[in-house]
């Protein structure tokens, strides 16, 4: 089967989850006997073509910024699929996430992977805009001012998709509340990863007595994330003579803000801020800890980043938001109101004072975490192009 993946980035742009998730989808489906090309935006050096080490082939649009969407980039994807499916014939056109919104109809081929809607992970979202004050209303408004001018093209994408993917019930439920009419014709595929990209140990470390509790955190360090919730958790486990150390991994945005907010909590000797974390650094910053915590206050799609720390034997204290609760379920974790900290703190006292718990959310967690392989995505993915291309026969 010939594949087209069309997708704003891929890791040499971005460490992100849509830029892992492409890659690692795009691997599988060719170690699974496919021909697969991947369409992005500029590369960062200009490369233009690249033929990856499992037989893939990459297409970088020659002009437009390197990693975002812009005009640009939806024309250039739209003209350059247009010729390369004019040499290769694809047999599937599948855009992830709003990279598709400005292509034209391929009928009967066109699949859309929806990681979320246009306002899901941004303060946009109906149920977090409701918690804002109105001058940050007003403020969030402005700011994604071109998302909300793009919702009638994100919705017409979805009536023009012949399939929509979706990697979990939540993102499902939100395509329900926003366009009804396509929910016949979109079926879940959850995210699954590379366990090969980690450097994941054989076996996984004990935590039955940790002291001091290693909390970990990793991703983008944005308020809108809760992690000033979270250091407000941190700065009242003192209040109960809690004994931890909390790092935390992730581009800062903007930058320089969360080190003001650690020295505000006066958590400088027990709260580290270590920037992105390299993709080589991933195993060994998550393998130190004995807790992730995710604070997120926005929607997430998925929660990838739950999904990394369990492979590595952590169990999840997360916030009840988005897909997290299908992704993290009781055996593996806590979950917690994402806003009210002091039920995060609740919550941090009670994880501190029953290792036993600890140490059983952890085994469960390592197990847990190893159904979500790059392997039965591509293999739940191909299923799907398969009944569509025989329903077009």
């Amino acid at each position: 089967m010939r594949i087209a993946l069309i997708v704003r980035a891929l890791p040499v742009h971005r460490l992100g989850g849509l830029e892992y998730h492409t890659w690692d989808l795009a691997n599988a489906l060719q170690k699974s006997g496919c021909h697969v090309t991947i369409i992005t935006s500029r590369h960062p050096q200009g490369c233009e073509k690249e033929l990856l080490p499992s037989g893939v082939e990459v297409f970088y649009l020659p002009t437009g910024p390197s990693g975002d969407y812009s005009m640009a980039f939806f024309r250039g994807v739209e003209k350059l699929t247009a010729a390369l499916d004019s040499q290769k014939k694809f047999d599937i056109i599948h855009a992830q996430e709003f990279a598709g919104i400005f292509m034209k109809p391929r009928p009967g081929r066109f699949v859309v992977t929806v990681h979320g809607t246009l306002t899901t992970e941004t303060p946009l979202d109906r149920r977090y805009f409701a918690h804002l004050r109105l001058a940050e209303k007003i403020r969030a408004i402005w700011i994604g001012k071109a998302r909300v001018a793009l919702t009638p093209f994100f919705q017409r994408m979805l009536r023009t998709a012949d399939l929509l993917l979706t990697d979990s019930r939540f993102t499902q439920r939100e395509l329900a509340w926003l366009a009804p009419a396509v929910i016949e014709k979109t079926t879940i595929v959850p995210l699954g990863v590379d366990l090969g990209r980690y450097n994941l140990p054989t076996k996984r470390r004990e935590r039955r007595h940790p002291s001091p509790l290693k909390i970990v955190l990793l991703g983008r360090v944005q308020i809108m994330r809760g992690l000033l919730e979270a250091l407000a958790a941190a700065y009242r486990l003192r209040w109960h003579n809690i004994d931890f150390r909390m790092r935390i991994g992730g581009t800062c945005s903007p930058a320089g803000w969360i080190d003001d907010a650690i020295a505000h909590f006066l958590l400088e000797d027990v709260v580290d801020y270590e920037g992105q974390i390299p993709a080589e650094k991933v195993s060994e910053f998550l393998e130190w800890g004995d807790l992730f915590l995710f604070p997120d206050r926005t929607q997430p799609a998925f929660g990838l980043a739950c999904v990394e720390a369990m492979l590595h034997g952590l169990p999840v204290l997360a916030t009840r938001v988005g897909a997290v609760p299908e992704v993290v379920p009781d055996s593996c974790g806590w979950l917690c109101d994402p806003w009210n900290a002091q039920d995060m703190t609740v919550q941090l006292v009670r994880i501190a004072g029953a290792a036993d718990r600890l140490e059983e959310k952890s085994e469960n967690a390592w197990h847990h975490a190893r159904r979500f392989t790059a392997e039965a995505m591509a293999q739940r993915t191909l299923a799907c192009y398969e009944k569509l291309l025989g329903g077009r026969q």
